[in-house]
């Protein structure tokens, strides 16, 4: 009996060995760099663990995938999230699965710049498959979708906050155009916090106003002082037309969606549009492009002055004048002769 009991002690001696060898070769492996990265891989929505696993394995990243397995289901990791996940080399096998079961999915980027109007930045999304054309323009135009998200609407247009996004792909198209919204409304509401500015405009007026201010201006010093110069037309008695060229060059892709935007003398004076600033007096019925957060704080704050007019200089700089002589003469020599003499060097 002694002799059978130490035999016995033996085994299990043996096979505590074993077993000790055995978790420490798993642990070794689960915690240890994959060396294969892989740009992506997509965890497919209610896909199993030892699924994902095999995948892992054909794609050569995982080359025991059992081992992760029973890892795993021992340390009752918790369930794996669907979506696109990048795979780096130094990653162990039990970091990829943590990267799984907490969502951290790659996510790729766009830019949406100050001053592009709804057609631009469709064509913007479209053309990096964010959002096709025709369910961009569905939300763009859905007045219960933009109602949403306090969107004044009439649609879309100046409310698609310039700003860089990042989303995994595969993202509606919802999702996209409610997080540009808020962007939005999280901006509008900070830039207002202390006003609307000397009219208190309603938000669909000063965004209008800000859509204007953001495609007049190249340098964003010159803000404040070009909401000041149309502060100032409003408010002459009578009020002045706006006369400002983008939203001529609006109201004619309105009319063509193929419009070059070189405006012709009939645009300025016989085209009608609500949106042609030089016939109609006072603001357009809604923004003519999406401004940014500089554009909405210089309505919201504009600079005080006495001046009805501004020119390029075309150096990035502007020249701002009281009356309509001072403003002819800087016509002539920033416009008129300042071309005429690139055209003669030109020859």
């Amino acid at each position: 009996m002694k002799k059978i009991a130490v035999f016995l002690l033996v085994l299990l001696v043996l096979a505590g060995g074993v077993a000790a060898f055995a978790y420490r070769q798993v642990a070794a492996y689960v915690n240890a760099p994959v060396g294969v990265p892989l740009e992506t891989f997509e965890v497919k929505r209610g896909a199993s663990l030892g699924a994902v696993l095999e995948e892992l394995r054909v794609a050569g990243v995982i080359a025991k995938p059992r081992w992760v397995y029973y890892w795993a289901r021992a340390n009752k990791m918790p369930p794996l999230k669907a979506g696109p996940y990048g795979i780096e080399a130094k990653q162990s096998p039990l970091e990829i699965l943590a990267m799984f079961a907490e969502g951290r999915v790659k996510t790729e980027a766009f830019t949406i710049i100050p001053g592009l109007n709804r057609w631009q930045t469709r064509d913007l999304l479209a053309g990096s498959s964010w959002i096709a054309k025709a369910d961009f323009d569905r939300l763009c135009d859905d007045q219960q979708f933009l109602a949403r998200f306090d969107i004044p609407g009439p649609n879309c247009d100046g409310y698609l906050y310039p700003e860089t996004y990042k989303f995994a792909r595969g993202v509606t198209p919802e999702t996209v155009m409610q997080t540009i919204f808020e962007s939005w409304k999280k901006n509008y509401t900070e830039a207002t916090k202390a006003g609307r500015g000397p009219r208190n405009f309603n938000p669909r007026e000063l965004m209008t106003l800000a859509s204007i201010v953001e495609k007049e201006t190249g340098v964003s010093g010159d803000r404040a002082h070009v909401a000041c110069v149309f502060y100032n037309r409003l408010a002459a008695k009578p009020p002045w037309p706006l006369a400002t060229d983008p939203t001529v060059i609006y109201a004619a892709t309105l009319l063509d969606p193929k419009f070059d935007g070189n405006i012709k003398s009939w645009h300025l004076h016989e085209m009608e549009s609500p949106y042609n600033t030089y016939r109609v007096r006072g603001l357009p019925p809604g923004p003519i492009s999406s401004p940014g957060r500089a554009a909405m704080d210089a309505v919201v704050s504009p600079m005080q002055c006495n001046d009805f007019f501004f020119v390029s200089m075309n150096n990035g700089q502007t020249v701002f004048c009281p009356t309509y002589e001072c403003h002819e003469a800087a016509v002539q020599k920033w416009q008129v002769n300042y071309f005429r003499k690139g055209k003669a060097k030109g020859k």
